[in-house]
């Protein structure tokens, strides 16, 4: 067999080694428990967060359907910022905007720390026709939330598996250990006799 053939086969515990013992053929069938749970119910699993994820994302979509970009006005330019890191903090300031012809607005539009007044600022309003501090969800960003879900589900069922692997491993070595500690006692005292 190759080298890394070899390692798979004796991590997995099913080279045939005699020396193997109860606990030893415990643990193997563990990590063989958990590789195939994960190689059956880890896809399976992925698979379900994507959809409640594109489902959750579809619905937002259709939601936010109704907002519409328009140009604000600033009618009082924003604080700076004081602090040397929040100088790309978003300010709220009193802006205007037309929600349809002859119809105009105010309220609080989000823009950068130090912005003079006078200056447009595109936004975007929601169905009752308050401005967001957000664009609206693309198809585009929920189909990559579902991927990022996915591989994140799938991450997060290898994480599940090493830490029960560790975990029965933990509990493994303290019986081995008992063991070992009875085996020597029957052994140990021949061994000192003979000095």
């Amino acid at each position: 067999m190759r080298p890394l053939t070899w390692r798979i086969v004796r991590w997995l515990g099913v080279d045939g080694n005699p020396l193997r013992r109860r606990t030893d053929r415990i643990e193997s069938a563990i990590r063989i428990a958990l590789v195939l749970a994960f190689l059956v119910c880890g896809p399976i699993l992925a698979v379900a967060v994507g959809h409640a994820t594109n489902a959750s994302g579809l619905r937002e979509v259709r939601s936010e359907r109704s907002w519409r970009e328009v140009d604000a006005v600033l009618t009082r330019p924003a604080p700076q910022s004081t602090n040397p890191y929040g100088a790309m903090a978003t300010r709220w300031v009193p802006g205007r905007w037309k929600v349809a012809p002859g119809q105009v607005r105010t309220g609080l539009v989000p823009t950068a720390a130090g912005t003079p007044a006078g200056t447009v600022i595109t936004v975007w309003l929601n169905g009752a026709g308050r401005v967001t501090n957000q664009s609206p969800v693309t198809p585009g960003l929920v189909l990559m939330r579902v991927v990022l879900a996915e591989i994140f589900t799938l991450i997060g069922a290898v994480l599940v598996a090493f830490a029960v692997a560790g975990c029965a491993r933990v509990l493994l070595n303290h019986r081995r250990l008992a063991r070992w500690a009875i085996e020597w006692s029957m052994v140990g005292p021949r061994w000192t006799t003979r000095r």
